[in-house]
């Protein structure tokens, strides 16, 4: 495992580096390759968010609310603290400038990559989303899970309505159910932008189908 990550620091050309400057370079590499990973995941759709759900300290909500605020803990936020901490600790300590200096720049520098990045998939989720949406007009549609909807709490799902398939946000019906990414809805209203669905069965959808 050293041996296979020496080589790794010295493709990057940071084959002599020691101390503190072989942490940054491991978070710098390993939290590059992952969000790589996590945006490819994500521009398949619906894996990443899968992924989420089944860690269970990653208990947090991937939207930001109307001001703006947003939950920093999201995986995509820790993946792109660790490559910007990485990149930025590494550069300073590599300048000769010492390890407090390196940690303060690493830290300042992935706080705002956290921010910027959650900002960004904002913006990619309401590119799904416009003031023309009519959310009454899913009623009856079918769709699955996105992202899992909890006991008491939102989640997405994927409904085609409007002559096109959409991510919406979503609560269950019955406020006891847990729903899971991947399962079968049908969506029997609406709360403004917000579409209440129910669990639904293969075989009641295919007899609907019939």
């Amino acid at each position: 495992m050293v041996l296979g990550f020496s080589s790794i620091l010295e493709f990057f050309g940071l084959g002599d580096i020691s101390g503190i400057d072989v942490f940054f370079a491991a978070m710098a590499v390993i939290g590059t390759i992952l969000f790589i990973i996590y945006f490819a995941l994500v521009l398949i759709g619906g894996v990443a968010d899968g992924i989420a759900d089944a860690i269970p300290f990653l208990d947090v909500n991937f939207e930001m609310d109307a001001e703006g605020v947003f939950h920093m803990l999201t995986i995509q936020g820790l993946l792109s603290f660790m490559m910007m901490f990485g990149i930025f600790g590494l550069a300073v300590s590599q300048g000769d400038y010492g390890a407090l200096p390196a940690i303060t720049a690493g830290t300042i520098t992935g706080l705002a990559s956290m921010w910027m990045v959650g900002k960004v998939f904002q913006a990619i989720a309401g590119l799904e989303t416009d003031g023309t949406v009519a959310h009454n007009q899913a009623h009856g549609a079918k769709g699955t899970v996105y992202r899992t909807i909890k006991p008491g709490q939102s989640g997405q799902v994927q409904v085609e309505f409007q002559d096109a398939l959409r991510t919406c946000e979503a609560v269950a019906e019955d406020e006891t159910l847990t729903i899971e990414t991947g399962k079968f809805i049908t969506v029997t209203g609406n709360i403004a932008e917000t579409l209440v669905v129910r669990p639904l069965k293969i075989s009641d959808a295919i007899a609907e189908e019939e």
